[in-house]
């Protein structure tokens, strides 16, 4: 027979053995929720990348397809500008006569004997007769207004 201190020494090696063991399962179990978390997580950040992913691709092409549209648009707008150049070369301009030119010319006409109807009738008429623009700068503007 067993004594009762080798009785007792047993029970406390299977107590601490049973301890090891629990302790061991303890960590287990705590490993296993850590992967459960870490795969929850990483399962998340996955959607979600996934879900910015497909909002990129979407926002790409509509930009895509703006530029698209915006370089057609600017290669029509590249044609009308040649046309309106070719039209424009048969026509010579003139540039706008400036106020104190106007003025200068309206007091020699008036000087001359001409009122101001007549110095700006024969003005327009020079302008027109020459296939210039005339436009006198302060007096045109304010009658398109």
């Amino acid at each position: 027979m067993q004594s009762a201190q080798e009785s007792l020494a047993e029970l406390r090696a299977a107590i601490r053995y049973c301890e090891n063991a629990i302790s061991a399962a303890e960590g287990t179990i705590e490993s296993m929720d850590f992967r459960q978390q870490l795969a929850k997580q990483q399962a998340m950040n996955k959607k979600e990348s996934t879900g910015r992913e497909e909002a990129l691709t979407k926002l790409v092409k509509e930009l895509e397809e703006a530029n698209e549209k915006l370089v057609v648009d600017n290669y029509n707008l590249e044609r009308e500008n040649a046309k309106l150049r070719e039209a424009s070369v048969d026509k010579p301009t003139m540039p706008v006569i400036p106020r104190d030119v106007a003025i200068a010319i309206f007091r020699e006409g008036q000087r001359l004997g001409y009122n101001n109807k007549s110095v700006a009738e024969n003005l327009k008429g020079l302008c027109e007769n020459l296939n210039f623009e005339c436009r006198i700068h302060g007096i045109d503007d304010i009658e398109k207004s």
